[in-house]
């Protein structure tokens, strides 16, 4: 493959739910592109795109893997993306590195989640529709194409009628732009003249593009008012402006194999380069401490942003990475703006899929990949001296699903957390704490099978088995009613004995934010001022222990109002004993109770499993705090819930909305726990 240019090349995100064809897709665009001779399957493990172990396994996308291919005198740089929610951190990555998304939706009815959300998530990005799956019995191309209208509205411009054979094998298309029918002869098509009696489909789809090309400027709009045709040239002009205005959509239609080559000409034909003006972006001068708008011009200084790391076993750390900037040459020597260290590229490689291909340069707006960098990880930003710039982060989604992550065996306790360092370099949407309190290993990612995947990948990359468990939730506890408890500590031993009486009166705060609120309101010296730290210091060292099971104590206002003293016994040690033994006297009749953690709880769905999602809340005790109408009939729902409740949400979000819904939450606070589920903390905590 030659050197292509800013103005010769693009990058395009593949977009899509779980099995709408996307892998398949890409499979029959590489093999159109002169790259494979022969189209891989799922079934058989043997795509360009799917080639982990993991995704073999499940027959799925899991990483996110870049496709290199050259069309009609420019290079496309394809990034196939996992469909599955679990794996949105892939999906991030690719749409921070690319100017342009195909979003692949089934043919079935509905317009599902998986589509809506990848609409959402390329909201910025120009974009094409490739409607999949036309040889499916359950394809119903016209009503998909009205819900694509209903849902995003005069944007949507169908390109393509298609030409059907016994109703579900796809034999050709009209190309409604054009006005011409095309039949498919081998990889390739033949002029054909439109069906009598699809006229009155192909009118309503062309009133489509009509009404779209109308909407991309004023001097169209009065042509369409005036109700005169569109030239060939100006619907052509107006879709390649619109697609780069973000104001136009083209729909296309096809299998995954059939109706390819006009998928991939109009790629070419309406995204933008790479080096055009719309890709410009706001960048940190790391010098001046000010913003500067550049574009992936060649002729400024070479930089780079890394956008993905790939912990490989046998090549080492990947990283692949995005020129922003001049021209990157093997034998380079760049700054690390974001680590304030050099970086020496020993060799430089295009990658396809799990092959890397060495080349000497790679140009602005390519994507390419460095090996054993010593001190680079994803986001950070190379460049030279000359030209010292810092590139935006990619906002990854926070990890809310947790597991502890328990390794089995001696020898695996030993390289575990090396092996989780490298997978968590990969991905950024995984993160890995060690919890203080309980000191129990935990691992968070965005859902049960990206978890499952994280286990998958520490046995087949590391040769390490771990175990997963339920996280230990950190209870705390309080009282519930005021009481005034008189405690005196007296022990005598040879010598000077140990002497502190205190009267401390303890009432609840309901402020659980703070563990405790020290007072004193001690009359006529009975405990001289000296001691009021050492009570305070025997306060700190109660509040860490509860009554009841142990947990830490919160709410409580602790007022010293009396006590006694001896002038030769008392010691600081005596007042910090007599305030601990009377903490235990008092909590256990203060009425004490369980507190558990609450959370805020986002969740986001279709508005057609409102219902689902409000009762299933309100059978995990939890309170529905308000609900917002967002793009797309998505729906925001805010809910107050026990922690304990949503520890297995992940599951029991996609159970309900067929995969569809994802979610968020903020530790909000504690609340008291009913007695059933306070005797329940308290049996297991023995």
């Amino acid at each position: 493959m030659r050197v292509y240019h800013a103005d010769e090349l693009g990058n395009v995100a593949v977009l899509g739910h779980s099995g709408s064809g996307k892998t398949s897709v890409i499979e029959a665009m590489a093999k159109r592109a002169g790259i494979i001779d022969k189209i891989g399957s799922i079934q058989s493990g043997n795509t360009i795109s799917d080639y982990d172990d993991e995704e073999i396994k499940r027959q799925a996308s899991v990483n996110m893997s870049i496709i290199p291919l050259e069309w009609d005198n420019c290079k496309v740089n394809l990034l196939d993306t996992p469909g599955n929610f679990d794996f949105v951190g892939e999906v991030e990555a690719a749409l921070h590195a690319c100017e342009s998304a195909v979003i692949v939706v089934p043919s079935y009815k509905n317009i599902s989640i998986g589509t809506k959300q990848a609409m959402y998530r390329a909201r910025d990005k120009a974009k094409i529709i490739y409607i999949n799956g036309l040889d499916n019995p359950d394809a119903d191309y016209k009503e998909k194409l009205e819900q694509l209208k209903k849902t995003y509205g005069k944007v949507i411009a169908p390109i393509q009628v298609p030409i059907m054979h016994n109703n579900n094998k796809m034999i050709g298309y009209v190309n409604v732009a054009k006005m011409e029918g095309r039949i498919f002869k081998g990889e390739y098509t033949e002029p054909a003249p439109i069906p009598d009696e699809m006229m009155d489909e192909v009118m309503e789809v062309k009133e489509m593009i009509d009404e779209a090309v109308a909407n991309t400027n004023d001097e169209l709009l009065e042509k369409f008012l005036n109700e005169e045709p569109f030239t060939k040239e100006e619907i052509s002009w107006a879709l390649r402006q619109g697609v780069t205005n973000q104001t136009l959509i083209p729909v296309l239609c096809g299998t995954s194999n059939i109706g390819i080559q006009i998928l991939l000409n109009s790629i070419v034909a309406f995204f933008s380069a790479a080096g055009d003006m719309c890709n410009s972006m706001v960048v940190e001068n790391v010098d001046t401490k000010e913003e500067d708008l550049i574009g992936f011009d060649e002729s400024l200084p070479p930089s780079l942003f890394i956008f993905k790391t790939i912990a490989n076993p046998f090549v080492g750390r990947e990283s692949i990475f995005k020129v922003c900037t001049g021209t990157i040459r093997t034998g380079m020597t760049l700054l690390n703006v974001n680590k304030n260290e050099v970086e020496k590229i020993q060799k430089l490689y295009m990658k396809r899929g799990k092959e890397l291909i060495e080349v000497d340069e790679l140009c602005a707006g390519d994507i390419g990949c460095m090996t054993k960098l010593s001190h680079s990880e994803t986001n950070d930003t190379l460049c030279t001296l000359d030209y010292r710039v810092k590139y935006p982060d990619i906002k990854f989604s926070k990890p809310y699903y947790g597991k502890g992550i328990k390794p089995v065996g001696k020898s695996n306790e030993e390289k575990i957390a090396s092996a989780l360092n490298k997978l968590l370099d990969e991905d950024k949407t995984l993160n890995f704490i060690t919890n203080a309190e309980t000191k129990q290993q935990c691992i968070y990612g965005i859902g049960d099978i990206h978890l499952d995947s994280v286990v998958a990948k520490l046995k087949a990359r590391f040769k390490i088995d771990v175990l997963l468990e339920d996280i230990i939730i950190c209870y705390r506890e309080t009282i519930q009613k005021a009481y005034t408890q008189r405690t005196k500590f007296k022990k005598q031993t040879g010598g000077h004995g140990q002497y502190g009486e205190v009267e401390i009166e303890f009432k609840p705060t309901h402020d659980y934010s703070t563990s405790y609120i020290f007072k004193e309101k001690v009359f006529g010296g009975a405990v001289p001022k000296a001691y009021f730290p050492a009570v305070e210091k025997g306060l700190v060292e109660s509040v860490q222990h509860g009554v009841l099971a142990g947990y830490p104590v919160l709410g409580i206002e602790a007022t010293l109002i009396d006590g006694s003293y001896h002038t030769v016994d008392s010691s600081e040690q005596a007042f910090k004993t007599a305030t601990s033994m009377c903490f235990k006297e008092a909590m256990s009749k203060a009425q004490p109770c369980i507190l558990e953690p609450y959370v805020t709880l986002n969740v986001y769905i279709d508005d057609q499993y409102l219902g689902d999602i409000m009762s299933h809340i309100n059978k995990k005790r939890g309170r529905v705090l308000e609900s917002d109408s967002l793009e797309d009939n998505l729906m925001k729902i805010v809910c107050y819930v026990p922690q304990m409740e949503i520890m297995e949400y992940a599951i029991d979000l996609r159970s309900m909305t067929q995969g569809q819904g994802f979610y968020d939450y903020t530790f909000t606070g504690y609340e008291i726990a009913p007695d059933l589920i306070a005797k329940r903390i308290i049996e297991m905590k023995k």
